[in-house]
């Protein structure tokens, strides 16, 4: 038995918002108790601190500060896990707040907290997503008794903490090894804690593989979780949601139930999806709504058919008003240029992409038609002005975006430099030259004005409707 503090410090503009549930946290406590390490207590830094209002979150910090100070009091710890799960937004919406976006600062200060609070004996394990992706810009200058995770840690922290307890030392850094365990959902209080909020889509989310397949040039997590893949069962996933639903139906006057695969690429392999909705369905575990990132490549009409029977992306009112069952379902392409697609590393190209809308749009058809759905449409997501956009790849994609006809497009203008992908490699001397100059958000140039005037001259002209926020820009058309 060990005594153990896992603390939440997603306390990030966003998860205020829409607060996310900390599926990472839920999944170490259980493997903890699994290896007969006692359970752990978790603190959540942003519900514990109860909800703020917009105007109210500069107090947060504080908040979250004394939480801190007074949970490292209560008692000696022999361990305290702290989840880094966001560095930075990918999305800077708020232009010139810089606070509002870049969280290092912030997340320094909570360490910074643990340091000189926890007492001297007491070991400190880092981990998390936005730990994993630059470890250096958190361990390095704390003292010897703190230490790293990268990547999923369901083995690897329990063997962690029981080298602390039983040797009094263990690595400065380490990754889980191949093979290891997968978490699952098991804290009842935390989830009725987060059930009883009044919020959307993204709130909870579970997971079902590790590893997305991909090797995308800016992105970090086949650096974070491996090359490889490793597969939940579908019964336990199944046993997961049947928790979540139980948890949920326990409750007064609950929001209704919508949850998040939380999957890198949920569709990719795309035959394990199929077995995880055919198993939901068949079980009759079917929520109000869920949603996923998704290979836009890897959609066929049985996927759809299951995403459909399911609630995948369900919105059970039309957007008139007029009542019914609708949905609108993503697609994140991110080009509609193959030469942008191969530079950007994506395992697909606009026959692939064609095909899967192709599909959709055939199975919504059908949908419509026999009553099954009262609306359905799609839009795209877009990331332009990766290295070597042009004119011609953005007319590209705007001819695409033409033939194939989507309800809105969301654009993202630049991607963020994350530290040992290929496109830092590609970028190091021009934009950077040590690590640690990609702690602090480093985009790639991308000439904002010229792919918004490409836009306008190649999308057709119903295609009016534009609205930006920072990086983001959304499109859309009439009907």
């Amino acid at each position: 038995m060990a005594d153990i503090l896992l603390i939440d410090t997603n306390t990030t503009p966003f998860n205020e918002a829409f607060p996310v549930y900390p599926i990472g946290l839920d999944y170490l406590q259980g493997a903890l108790a699994d290896s007969g390490l006692g359970t752990a207590k978790i603190l959540d830094l942003t519900r514990a601190g109860g909800p703020l209002a917009s105007r109210d979150l500069s107090e947060r910090g504080a908040r979250s500060l004394a939480m801190i100070q007074k949970a490292l009091a209560s008692q000696p710890w022999d361990v305290v896990g702290l989840s880094l799960r966001n560095i930075d937004s990918t999305y800077p919406t708020l232009e010139g707040e810089a606070h509002l976006h870049h969280y290092l600062p912030q997340l320094a200060a909570y360490l910074d907290c643990v340091q000189e609070n926890a007492s001297p004996d007491t070991h400190v394990l880092l981990g998390g997503t936005g730990f994993s992706m630059m470890p250096g810009a958190f361990l390095e200058g704390r003292p010897d008794t703190w230490h790293g995770l990268v990547g999923p840690a369901e083995s690897a922290f329990p063997q962690t903490v029981r080298a602390i307890v039983e040797q009094g030392e263990a690595p400065r850094l380490s990754r889980q090894e191949r093979g290891g365990v997968l978490g699952s959902l098991q804290n009842r209080e935390l989830l009725a804690r987060y059930l009883e909020l009044p919020v959307g889509e993204g709130t909870f989310g579970l997971r079902t593989k590790v590893g997305c397949g991909q090797a995308c040039g800016y992105c970090p997590y086949p650096l974070i979780n491996g090359p490889g893949q490793r597969f939940k069962d579908p019964a336990e996933v199944a046993e997961e949601l049947k928790l979540l639903a139980s948890v949920h139906g326990g409750r007064p006057t609950p929001a209704p139930l919508r949850f998040m695969f939380a999957d890198d690429i949920f569709n990719r392999p795309l035959a394990h999806a199929k077995t995880v909705l055919t198993r939901m369905r068949d079980e009759g575990i079917i929520p109000y709504s869920w949603h996923a990132y998704l290979d836009p490549g890897q959609i066929d009409r049985e996927f759809l058919e299951l995403v459909k029977d399911t609630n995948g992306w369900c919105r059970h009112e039309h957007p008139d008003a007029s009542g019914g069952r609708a949905m609108f379902f993503p697609f994140d392409m991110e080009s509609g240029s193959d030469r942008m697609l191969a530079r950007l590393g994506k395992p697909y190209n606009r026959e692939k992409l064609m095909a899967s809308v192709e599909a959709f749009r055939s199975a919504s058809s059908g949908w419509l038609a026999g009553g099954e759905l009262d609306h359905v449409a799609f839009g795209f997501h877009l990331l332009l002005g990766y290295p070597g956009e042009d004119e011609a790849s953005v007319g590209e994609t705007c001819e695409f975006i033409n033939r194939t006809r989507p309800q809105q497009v969301a654009v993202q203008l630049g991607v963020r430099v994350y530290p040992d992908t290929p496109l830092a490699r590609r970028t190091k001397g021009e934009l950077w030259r040590e690590e640690k100059d990609l702690y602090q958000p480093i985009f790639a140039p991308v000439d904002e004005n010229a792919v918004l005037g490409w836009l306008r001259k190649h999308l057709d002209a119903d295609y009016d409707r534009l609205s930006r926020k920072g990086n983001m820009l959304l499109i859309s058309r009439e009907g």
